[in-house]
């Protein structure tokens, strides 16, 4: 079938080949007449234009040289008159010039078509040169004084807005507040005449009263702090603040939460201005604001508090390290944490190893009775490492973004075995399938579902008491509760002929009071949910038939009921 399928696709490629070169053909067929056509006409143009521009040229240049023989002829003249009668040199000329013109009109003609075009190009290059240097710019006028160039009105401002928050930490704040009077004019100007915002600033704080000096001004997010003498004294006390972050970690970055900039430049000369290192290094490890701390009142509760003071409640809680939701009066709450001046904010990669959980999968299996379960394979949890890029500010980690997932252990899943087994006893008036409620372990009697003594009680019933329905229990199928090994089956002075089961994990199960010549199990037998036992009887300390069922954690007595489900 594919050899006929790929016959069919070659047959098909072949004569989609033939059909386009013959398209190819017919249309080169139809196109090549005019094509030729046009090209006749092309050339039967290109020779009458060549031709007629030869014969122009031809003309040109014959009364070129007609016109040059007549000025040399009229040169001889021209300089007897200048020798005899100068007055009359400009009258002569005027006369060879008309003569000239009249004449040999074709060469001036020629020459004016020529030469305007080239003139023209030769004006336009130096005006393109001349002006390619310069630009449109603002010329400031700052109190009638031209000050500077600028390319928009936002300069100024910006270098004003400057100039003014150096000024106004120094002691001429007045004069901050009223820099002078500024005025515009559209100017063509050289680039190299243009000013940026910086030396702006500079000519404005040159132009104010008051001594001015050249330092180096800290800024930090854009707005003024002070100014220093040398700008390494100025770096090297930040750089100081972060060696106390660094970390043994070479990938990790160090730096200021805050944008810090260094503008070198004129400054006002006054202490409340210039700073020293070491006032530098005392304010920047002073505090922005103090931590908030919230005393819990009556009535308070946890999501309460957080919308008083406008926080989610997982940030509330992060702040407070194993806060619950029961709080006491009096207690107090961190709201926010203390701010330094400048935050230091720390990026690095950790990693971490993080459980994997394992998945539980549920199978049938016919080997169990209805209602019951096994664990098949016990689950094991994976494991994996996980890659963080963790930021920590002054010390308090703030984001984490994972890069990386590696699985270093894959999870084992857990399989569970439900049972399908449909499990019934006929025998009499005892017949019926195995009963579970949902519960861990089956019902333990077929057909006698009634309990007629539950746990505890004033008798302190360790148990419960099975009956059937308006009697006639005796007979009653007794069968295993849940899957495990007998570790007695035999008679007792109270429970009668009894089995006790152990389902591992401390769990045992009780049965007593069983018919004699009942019991179908011995001790060390490995039963399954749903497999008879016994039949109900009255052995043992009765008063009637019944089913004494008992349910033991680690040797201590519990109720049944939750664990049948019921």
């Amino acid at each position: 079938m594919l050899d006929m399928l790929y016959k069919n696709i070659y047959f098909l490629g072949l004569k989609s080949g033939y059909m386009l070169r013959n398209f190819f053909r017919w249309v080169l067929k139809k196109v090549k007449v005019p094509l030729k056509a046009a090209a006749t006409v092309c050339t039967a143009i290109f020779f009458v234009a060549a031709k007629f521009f030869q014969k122009a040229m031809h003309t040109v240049l014959q009364e070129t040289k007609d016109l040059l023989s007549d000025m040399r002829r009229v040169r001889s003249r021209i300089a007897d008159i200048w020798k005899n009668d100068r007055k009359g040199i400009p009258r002569i000329l005027r006369s060879y010039i008309r003569k000239a013109l009249g004449r040999h009109g074709i060469v001036f003609r020629a020459a004016l078509n020529i030469g305007l075009p080239v003139i023209a190009f030769v004006v336009l290059c130096v005006t393109v040169s001349s002006y390619s240097g310069r630009t449109l710019a603002l010329e400031v006028k700052y109190n009638d004084a031209v000050i500077g160039y600028v390319e928009s009105e936002a300069v100024y401002h910006a270098a004003q807005e400057q100039a003014a928050n150096r000024l106004a930490a120094s002691a001429k704040a007045e004069a901050a507040s009223n820099l002078g009077s500024v005025s515009y004019a559209i100017k063509p100007v050289k680039l190299s005449e243009m000013k940026d915002a910086a030396r702006l600033c500079d000519t404005l704080i040159e132009r104010s009263s008051g001594k001015i000096t050249n330092a180096c001004g800290i800024y930090i997010d854009d707005s003024f702090l002070c100014a220093v003498k040398n700008e390494t004294d100025a770096m090297t006390v930040f750089d100081s603040i972060l060696r106390n972050y660094k970390t043994d970690d070479e990938n990790a970055v160090v730096g200021f939460v805050e944008k810090i900039s260094y503008v070198q430049g004129l400054y006002p000369d006054s202490t409340e201005t210039v700073w020293d290192a070491g006032r530098l290094a005392q304010q920047l490890s002073s505090k922005k604001s103090a931590a908030q701390y919230y005393t819990v009142e009556t009535g308070d509760t946890v999501s309460g508090i957080a919308q008083k003071f406008s926080l989610t409640t997982a940030k509330l809680y992060e702040l407070n390290p194993g806060l619950s939701e029961t709080i006491k009066v009096g207690q107090q709450l961190l709201i926010s944490r203390e701010v330094s001046y400048i935050q230091v904010q720390v990026t690095k990669t950790e990693t971490r190893t993080v459980s994997v959980p394992f998945q539980t999968i549920r199978e049938e299996t016919a080997s169990l009775y209805s209602g019951t379960k096994r664990t098949k394979t016990k689950g094991v949890a994976g494991e994996q490492i996980v890659t963080e890029l963790v930021t920590y500010v002054d010390g308090v980690r703030t984001s984490t973004k994972e890069i990386s997932r590696t699985t270093t252990r894959e999870p084992v899943d857990e399989v569970i075995q439900i049972g399908t087994k449909k499990a019934s006893y006929s025998g009499g008036s005892y017949s019926g399938p195995v009963t579970s409620y949902g519960g861990r372990f089956i019902w333990p009697a077929i057909g006698a579902n009634t309990v007629s003594s539950p746990f505890g009680g004033r008798r302190n019933h360790g148990g419960i008491d099975i009956v059937k329905p308006g009697g006639r229990s005796t007979g009653a199928p007794v069968v295993a509760a849940g899957s495990g090994r007998v570790i007695v089956a035999g008679r007792h002075s109270s429970y009668g002929n009894y089995v006790i089961i152990d389902h591992g994990g401390g769990v045992h199960t009780l049965y007593a009071h069983m018919l004699n010549g009942s019991l179908r199990v011995s001790a060390g037998q490995q039963v399954s949910a749903g497999q008879q036992l016994g039949n109900i009887g009255s052995t043992g300390n009765v008063t009637g038939p019944h089913l004494h069922f008992e349910v033991r954690i680690n040797g201590r007595r519990v109720n049944p009921m939750p664990y049948l489900g019921r």
